[in-house]
């Protein structure tokens, strides 16, 4: 999981500090910081909101490693077009069942 690495650098891309962060999610500084530093893990509706400051999918928050994206990558993902929430990745598989 690199969610608390993903934090810190989306909040460095974004030029935020802790505590603008942490007002926006309405929750205290310390808690969030203990986001970033992997000391904590938040609830589901504080992952909900943090998803939506950051414009990024829960999914990608948890499980991309943003640290080795090109540049081009998280301008893709930090301009809302995050594969996870366009659904780029989802396939239909078509199943014939008989009577």
């Amino acid at each position: 999981m690199y969610f608390s690495s993903n934090l810190k650098l989306l909040r460095k891309r974004k030029k935020r500090t802790q505590d603008d962060v942490a007002f926006a999610i309405k929750v205290p500084r310390p808690t969030y910081s203990g986001y970033e530093n992997g000391v904590s893990m938040p609830a589901i509706e504080t992952l909900i909101k943090l998803s939506d400051y950051y414009s990024v999918s829960i999914d990608a928050l948890l499980r991309l490693d943003m640290s080795v994206m090109t540049e081009s990558q998280l301008r893709n993902i930090e301009t809302g077009n995050d594969v996870y929430i366009k659904g780029s990745n989802l396939r239909v598989l078509q199943s014939t069942v008989d009577k």
